[in-house]
């Protein structure tokens, strides 16, 4: 039985969680034991999608008897090409608090591949490009035992991060962020629920600025509330009106939706070839605002 492993945001935890609970084929789904995938079993739970909360030791044991029950001498060689017949997807999110260090997110998910390559035939890095700092995977990661699939539009291009993949693309959010040139944040409804939770959850000690003067100092007026159509998380638009409430900002709707993370997921089960290569497109706007992101998220850890 192929696996496929998938390195996870927990910002697209919604995503994935719809498009793991509407996938037939998947024979065994196996989450990370630990708390970062705790959130993301509870919405499976809620969906009655059996699964199962095991170490990284215990998925690489449990596979192996798998194997040897299928009449194979163990784990098949990474990237054999075989069919998606009896997948086996494995999952392990990565913490929210990554984000506000991009330097800890860049090791981590570094780390977090090399610990699933084992037993994979193929990983989905369920992450965008998240400023440049998960860009160049490939190149810092040569002679990888398995390929590597990742979050990209219909021309190939590297998704740039969780919004650009909610609005459906790179160009969507260019075109978003020309109309919105005055907002703060874009928010899904995992940002909506956890955009505190990203800046405390490795929170030094002691206090900072008010948040509320550091967007008020970046001239922002707007946040964007994006709709994907997922309602894992309760309450979406009551915690945006409130995040506008509390900063001063004006509150805008826009369209989102999941066909592109589906449109990925489901290339990266049908292909065990190489990844698809990356077409580089301009993006300095979106970088400044996720360099605005990043002073918010500094803000609020030192808040607390």
């Amino acid at each position: 039985m192929p696996v496929l492993s998938i390195l996870a945001c927990r910002m697209l935890e919604d995503e994935l969680a719809s498009l793991l609970f509407a996938d037939r084929e998947v024979r065994e789904l196996l989450l990370v034991d630990g708390k970062d995938s705790l959130s993301l079993s509870a919405k499976l739970k809620a969906k009655n999608r059996p699964h199962l909360l095991l170490s990284l030791e215990e998925i690489a044991q449990h596979l192996r008897v798998r194997g040897l029950k299928a009449g194979k001498a163990g784990i098949s060689a990474p990237g054999a090409g075989r069919r998606t017949e009896e997948l086996i997807v494995v999952v392990r999110p990565l913490a929210l608090g990554l984000h506000s260090d991009l330097d800890r997110l860049r090791t981590a998910a570094y780390d977090g591949i090399q610990s699933l390559c084992p037993f994979s035939d193929r990983i989905l890095i369920f992450y965008g490009k998240c400023g440049g700092v998960l860009a160049n995977l490939e190149r810092d990661l040569p002679g990888l035992p398995c390929p590597i699939s990742f979050l990209a539009d219909e021309s190939g291009a590297r998704i740039e991060d969780c919004i650009a993949l909610a609005l459906g693309g790179n160009e969507c959010y260019d075109r978003a962020l020309a109309e919105h040139q005055d907002a703060a944040l874009f928010m899904t409804p995992m940002w909506a629920s956890n955009w505190r939770a990203m800046g405390q959850e490795d929170a030094a000690a002691g206090k900072g600025r008010d948040l509320s003067a550091t967007i008020r100092a970046s001239g922002m007026k707007k946040v964007v509330r994006i709709d994907t159509g997922l309602r894992f998380e309760p309450g979406f638009e009551e915690k945006v009106d409130g995040f506008a409430k509390d900063f001063g900002l004006q509150r805008i709707d826009m369209p989102g939706g999941t066909a592109l993370a589906k449109g990925c997921y489901e290339i990266a089960k049908a292909s065990l070839t190489a990844a698809r290569p990356e077409n580089v497109r301009p993006e300095t706007r979106r970088n400044g605002l996720f360099e605005c992101l990043q002073e918010i998220l500094r803000v609020v850890r030192r808040m607390t």
